[in-house]
């Protein structure tokens, strides 16, 4: 048997190409059939697998889908309200409709009123039949700008995987001094109002572990996997603690991403929660 004696470092190399080559032939069939179901999977199918990090980026985001009914910009045309432009909108999708893994997920608006003009409202939670779950009625803040709202911790969560249509009214009208509070009086006034769409999905360890990575941007991996109102609302608290994280340009990309293009202006102020 002939022995060939090599120099150490080209010994090292020949041996890490003999083992890279048994690695490669060696790969079970099984988990590159797994790898090619991985890359296959559609990101806008509703059912779903969540995308892993390698395959979807944040500035790739594509909320694009079908439809559902509702009105996402200022519906209502009896209400007393002003006609303001922008009107009030609903930071959503074109669609409609949004995903969230909260179980009380937070939704946020722009709201072009001053306190003379609006100051109350109601948040209404509806099941697919228009059967109302829950009615919330909210002060509006004292500052026109993006206003949220989230669900109490006093109601019930949303169940996965179901469907719940949702309103936002804003009511414009007369008021009348009680004490030191200004109560609006729904009934003499029509609302107008946002409407849409949520449904809950379940949070996967593989999510959840790509969330964990990704702190403080978890923005980043919920927009990847388009999970709309936890992207939006994740990203929206770091603005509001002027976190360096983000920048005004952050805000713009997503609310103006595809399938999502609203049209807002960008200096409004982030004004915060509704109270109820």
């Amino acid at each position: 048997m002939i022995r060939i004696n090599l120099p150490r470092p080209l010994m090292v190399f020949a041996y890490a190409i003999t083992w890279g080559l048994i690695s490669v032939t060696s790969y079970p069939s099984q988990a590159l059939a797994q790898s090619s179901r991985l890359v296959n999977t559609t990101p806008r199918s509703f059912s779903r697998q969540l995308m892993p990090l390698l395959l979807a980026k944040e500035d790739d985001s594509d909320f694009s889908s079908d439809g559902r009914s509702g009105n996402r910009g200022g519906g209502g045309s009896r209400s007393n309200c002003p006609r303001l432009e922008p009107p009030l909108t609903a930071l959503i999708p074109a669609s409609n409709w949004g995903t969230t893994v909260a179980e009380r997920p937070t939704f946020w608006f722009y709201v072009p009123y001053s306190p003379k003009q609006a100051s109350v409202g109601e948040f209404v939670l509806q099941d697919e039949e228009r059967n109302d779950i829950y009615r919330v009625p909210f002060t509006l803040p004292q500052t026109p700008g993006f206003v949220s709202f989230k669900i109490p911790d006093t109601k019930e969560p949303l169940e996965v995987d179901k469907w719940y249509r949702w309103y936002f009214n804003v009511y414009c009208g007369k008021e009348e001094e009680a004490g030191h509070s200004s109560i609006l009086h729904p009934q003499s006034s029509s609302p107008v109002f946002a409407q849409g769409w949520v449904q809950r999905i379940t949070l996967t360890p593989a999510l959840e572990l790509q969330l964990n990575t990704a702190k403080p941007r978890e923005d980043k991996v919920y927009a990847a996997n388009l999970i709309w109102f936890d992207a939006l609302a994740h990203l929206a608290n770091l603005r509001l603690t002027n976190s360096p994280q983000v920048t005004d340009e952050d805000w713009q990309k997503l609310l103006q991403a595809k399938g999502v293009n609203l049209e807002l202006p960008n200096q409004e102020p982030m004004v915060s929660s509704v109270r109820y």
